[in-house]
């Protein structure tokens, strides 16, 4: 018996041993067709590296992404798990929900970092850095490294939700947790102060619209009735924007990714058409701009569920990201803080490549701040937006002559820059302030605490 363990372990050793030598020699895959995704290089070995143990990190990360045949490992990986997770009825009716646990810092994507980043020395940018109206391909930005925060909050958001060739993410309501950020919302209108009209938009999420019934687990429009009769009940002077009767009625068209928690530009217009009626202003009907497409995005969702078998109805038929570009001139840069220590060239809409999430051709993705100067002779107006607002920014241009949007998950933390709002909204001469946020967020106890220490 001794001898035929001897014999086992020796195969077991042999066997590693090949397999470490190919993982070497091989040539490293550089992206994964299956979940849509650059893979990770070898890390370089640097001394200081080694003394703070990121290279270790950072070497088991690379080894996880060029293990040898990965690619087939992960699709074998797909197929044995539809004996586990089966679902009965028609291939269109076929339903997956599994739970969606994450800090709600992770709800909004950024631009992968660069190496050879560097922000811009002047002031002016040599052009228009955004999509003007001499433009035709959006821009191709210099960004400044993004991270998400590894130390946020986990929270039990939602769950993801596949129906057919649609996955959506079914948030978690608590009327309590609501009513906590409507009377944030309220403290920011306070300390803004009467010069500046603040308008909330409680968005609605696809789940609103294609989710079944007894899939949800608290209706949006109870959700956002829970906001707006809060917001009354304070006497609050910040406007109720009804952005969800916008989105019923247009339901039938493409207003939400099926593969990608986010809206669709067409659904973030709607969103602003609800705004404009509200805030006094003439929308802008879409004849006006100039369009433009990229196809083959597979997104948020699509990521998280790849290990299921659902997820090859999403990989069938991915989805296609439309943009209209403002017709107005155009300046966009980023900043990392509200002191504008460093400016970036941005983009209002970004161009994306193949391998891409092709979400970040709004705004670049998430940015503490975004700066968007325009020809046009109008008021300045400021947005309190996570990835949601990305899609709906650029449709603000026709109407305000400078656009800051801000991050509320990038100030006021560990780590992060301070900003206190009402006397940064004062020193940019603020006139309109928009609150815009869907539903994960305002049932977050973690964002609606970044919300109040922007005013705190």
């Amino acid at each position: 018996m001794k001898r035929i363990y001897t014999i086992l372990s020796c195969l077991l050793l042999a066997g590693m041993l090949c397999i470490g030598l190919y993982a070497l020699l091989d040539k490293d895959a550089t992206y994964s067709e299956s979940e849509r995704r650059k893979l990770k290089t070898r890390p370089k070995l640097t001394f200081s590296a080694m003394l703070d143990g990121s290279y270790a990190s950072d070497y088991r990360d690379y080894f996880a992404d060029t293990f040898p045949n990965r690619e087939k490992l992960m699709n074998a990986n797909r197929s044995l798990n539809g004996f586990y997770y089966f679902s009965g009825g028609s291939k269109d009716g076929a339903q997956l929900v599994i739970n969606m646990n994450g800090g709600a810092a992770n709800h909004g994507e950024a631009l992968p970092s660069t190496d050879d980043t560097t922000p811009s020395s002047s002031t002016q940018p040599s052009g228009t850095s955004g999509t003007a109206t001499d433009s035709t391909e959006p821009t191709e930005p210099t960004q400044p490294t993004q991270t998400q925060d590894p130390d946020a909050a986990a929270e039990e958001l939602g769950s993801v939700l596949v129906v057919g060739d649609r996955a959506m993410e079914v948030p978690y309501g608590d009327k309590d947790t609501i009513r906590s950020y409507a009377d944030a919302v309220n403290d920011i209108a306070a300390k803004l102060g009467s010069s500046v009209r603040t308008f909330s938009i409680a968005v609605p999420n696809a789940a609103a619209f294609y989710a079944p019934a007894e899939n949800q687990h608290m209706l949006q429009t109870d959700m956002i009735a829970a906001c707006y009769d809060r917001l009354k009940e304070l006497k609050s002077t910040a406007i109720a924007v009804d952005a969800y009767s916008k989105l019923e009625a247009h339901k039938d068209e493409y207003l939400y990714f099926r593969s990608d928690h986010h809206w669709t530009a067409l659904g973030a217009y709607y969103a602003y058409t609800a705004f404009c009626e509200s805030a006094g202003l003439k929308a802008e009907p879409l004849s006006k701009f100039e369009s433009g497409e990229y196809t083959g995005f597979l997104g948020s969702l699509y990521s998280a569920i790849k290990a299921y078998p659902q997820s090859q109805a999403l990989a069938d038929n991915p989805d296609t990201v439309q943009f209209w570009r403002p017709f107005v001139d155009l300046d966009t840069k980023w900043y990392p803080d509200a002191e504008f220590s460093m400016e970036y060239f941005g983009g209002t809409l970004c161009k994306v490549d193949d391998t891409s999430n092709k979400y970040l051709t709004f705004l670049g993705g998430d940015h503490p701040i975004t700066v968007i100067k325009t020809n046009v002779d109008g008021p300045v107006c400021m947005i309190l937006k996570e990835s949601y607002g990305n899609a709906f920014t650029p449709w603000l241009t026709s109407h305000y002559s400078k656009i800051i949007a801000i991050d509320p998950r990038e100030f006021n933390r560990d780590g992060k820059p301070s900003l206190d709002l009402a006397a940064f909204a004062k020193e940019q001469g603020v006139n309109d302030c928009i609150v815009l946020d869907y539903p994960i967020m305002l049932n977050s106890d973690s964002y609606i605490t970044w919300l109040e220490r922007l005013v705190d």
